[in-house]
């Protein structure tokens, strides 16, 4: 990943070769519109199916706990509440589809599981193992991310993680002042510009709203090395 720091008025991560990689892979993104911020996506020759199935292992549980919630009735992800669960991998949105190995078509068939599962590492320790069915398309829109729901926390997951997490789950991130209908500097505005006239799909994050992105700032000097 090429890395690109831009002091206060945008820190950019971006992974330069990711234009090229679309192209090769036959994802083709049209321009972006600057009036709404939105852009679709389509899928080319080769691409691959629009959900994928992904292997999850926890070596640690927090309190012999999973530290996930399901959507009730279905088994789908809806909170993911703990750092342990969030870097083992496990996102909302994500479908249960085994657990340590075995089918479960319910979301009562996954409790009843994943209660089993708990016991069993209780008694004898080692990792537990999932399969879960994800979203696998690409994004190929631009937009803005915010840490939290307006200030409001709805997990114990540390922010630090949770970017880390963002620059794994997108291609190219751009920390800034401002949104992108409304950047805080020229040299923001250039940069988006440029990746918009690249056709690069990227997503965004307000340094200068503490309220939605507690901490950003610090948190990007983490990641980085660098001064956001």
């Amino acid at each position: 990943m090429a890395v690109w720091f831009f002091g206060l008025s945008g820190l950019m991560v971006l992974n330069s070769q990711v234009s090229k990689r679309w192209a090769q892979r036959g994802l083709r993104i049209k321009r972006v519109d600057e009036a709404t911020g939105l852009s679709w996506t389509t899928l080319g020759a080769g691409e691959s199916p629009a959900y994928a199935d992904v292997v999850i292992v926890m070596d640690q549980l927090p309190k012999s706990r999973l530290g996930i919630n399901l959507v009730h009735k279905q088994r789908k992800v809806s909170r993911v509440v703990v750092r342990e669960a969030f870097n083992a991998g496990w996102r909302v949105g994500d479908e249960v589809l085994e657990v340590e190995g075995k089918q479960v078509r319910s979301n009562a068939a996954a409790q009843r599981a994943v209660r089993r599962a708990l016991k069993r590492h209780a008694r004898a320790g080692g990792s537990l193992k999932f399969k879960v069915r994800r979203w696998a398309v690409r994004d190929g829109s631009r937009g803005m991310l915010q840490l939290t729901k307006d200030g409001h926390r709805e997990h114990l997951v540390p922010m630090v993680d949770i970017v880390r997490g963002v620059l794994k789950d997108y291609q190219a991130v751009l920390f800034m002042e401002g949104t992108l209908q409304k950047p805080n500097s020229r040299l923001s505005r250039l940069i988006i510009r440029a990746l918009d006239a690249q056709r690069v799909a990227f997503k965004a994050i307000d340094c200068s709203d503490e309220k939605a992105n507690p901490g950003i700032r610090k948190i990007a000097k983490e990641v980085s090395g660098e001064e956001a």
